[in-house]
């Protein structure tokens, strides 16, 4: 079984209701099949699909938000450079008067151009725990985000084998409808040359003839299917859904022995979705830390250097330093409001973790059970298939005997035909059932 680790990062299955022609297999004449094992599309699809991708792509964007948030607390350097003309004006006269004596003074005008070059530096020296509880509430986030990725590969893989068992299935029934054909074309001839023998009446012709249509009729349904299958699985790895998928492997039996009490606790330590809540609790802790900050006290220290002047020749040196404390005195009540609903969101999310564990413990149970009942299903269909071969064989001596009718045989094949589906979609069912019990777990 395949274990899913933290992190993936490497590259929703896409409903697919297509309407197919009644002979499907005609549609894909010419193509080269495609050969595909388990191991082979669930690597693709870890690689192709489109779900797996886009949460991959979320841890990415969650990464770039924490990056952000750490740059909060570096020294935040800035320039800038300003240049200013104002028009010209004529000097300006001044004339006192004082005794007798007229005294004019004629002042310069301002000058037209004027330029500063600046370097501004600010670092926050105290932010109330803001830029802390900013950078916990981004690292929540990214936890939360692979544990997302996480959920979505064992849900993407489970979607993967439950469509390559499908397809498994869709083939195994297109075998049986064959050889159901193949009998049916097989009894046709032995009626027509016993009713020309004079040893069985006509009527065994037409029935065997009905039986030979439905039989056409089954290939044709059991094609349709397969068809279906190759489209539902090409979908989920992302390929054309034209693809003429030919599945390497069998339906079989892996031997599970696990216990359910080690499978509870294995799927409570493993499972993907505790690790989201418990992202989502840290970030909302991280989220009542930051409203908390918003009635603390800031201290921030900036400095500035620039250079001023009307041009190269007369420019002076100016600095500055500030050490600025602000403090919200009110706000009419919005920290406190921000605070209290940090506080209940934490709350609900310490009920969500306790419902979610409950969840996961009652999906495993059911999980488990389903496997056993597939495991008693696969003795009972086993002896079926031998039981209806037996009674098969039994048909085919009484009717050659000549002490029964053609149908008793037909009878008899159909229950064998029957029997072997049974099997087949026992096999089916068993696979699935590890598979789900698998994603139950969160991987073995």
């Amino acid at each position: 079984m395949m274990r899913i680790s933290r992190g993936i990062l490497s590259l929703v299955i896409l409903p697919v209701l297509l309407i197919s022609s009644v002979l499907p297999a005609q549609a894909q004449q010419g193509q080269t099949p495609r050969p595909i094992t388990l191991k082979d599309a669930l690597a693709l699809a870890l690689q192709q699909n489109l779900q797996v991708r886009f949460a991959a792509f979320e841890v990415a964007i969650a990464r770039a938000q924490l990056e952000q948030a750490k740059a909060g607390k570096a020294v935040q350097v800035t320039g800038s450079a300003s240049y200013t003309r104002i028009n010209e004006r004529a000097p300006t006269t001044i004339s006192v008067t004082s005794g007798g004596t007229s005294i004019t003074v004629q002042l310069p005008p301002p000058p037209v151009d004027t330029g500063e070059l600046r370097v501004s530096l600010q670092y926050p020296l105290f932010t109330g725990g803001r830029l802390e509880a900013q950078i916990a509430l981004a690292e929540a986030n990214v936890k939360g985000a692979e544990a997302t990725l996480q959920r979505t590969v064992q849900q993407v893989l489970f979607q993967v084998k439950q469509a390559y068992y499908q397809l498994l299935l869709a083939r195994a029934s297109r075998r049986a409808a064959e050889r159901i054909l193949a009998q049916a074309e097989e009894n046709l001839r032995v009626a027509r040359v016993r009713v020309q023998a004079g040893v069985a009446p006509q009527f065994d012709v037409l029935q065997a003839e009905v039986n030979l249509a439905n039989a056409r009729q089954g290939v044709v349904r059991a094609l349709n299917s397969m068809a279906l299958a190759r489209q539902a699985l090409a979908a989920l790895l992302n390929i054309p859904l034209d693809t003429l998928l030919e599945p390497q492997d069998e339906l079989g039996i892996t031997p599970f022995s696990v216990p359910l009490e080690e499978l509870i606790n294995r799927a409570l330590r493993q499972r993907p979705e505790l690790a989201e809540l418990s992202a989502r609790r840290a970030a909302a802790e991280a989220a009542l830390e930051l409203a908390r900050s918003g009635a603390r006290p800031n201290l921030a220290l900036q400095g500035a250097y620039f250079l001023s002047g009307t041009s190269l020749q007369n420019l002076t040196t100016n600095w500055q330093v500030i050490l600025a404390l602000t403090l919200n005195l009110f706000d009419g009540g919005l920290t406190k409001a921000r605070i209290q609903e940090a506080e209940e969101r934490l709350r609900q999310l310490q009920v969500a973790e306790s419902q979610q564990r409950q969840a996961i413990e009652l999906e495993v149970r059911q999980s488990y059970l389903t496997l056993q009942s597939a495991v008693a299903e696969l003795e009972a269909s086993g002896k079926a298939v031998e039981q209806a071969l037996e009674a098969l064989r039994i048909a085919n001596v009484r009717y050659q005997a000549g002490v029964s009718a053609q149908l008793e045989v037909i009878a008899a094949q159909a229950a064998l035909a029957q029997a072997e589906v049974n099997r087949v979609q026992a096999l089916f069912n068993y696979n699935l059932a590890l598979a789900q019990l698998e994603r139950a777990v969160g991987g073995f």
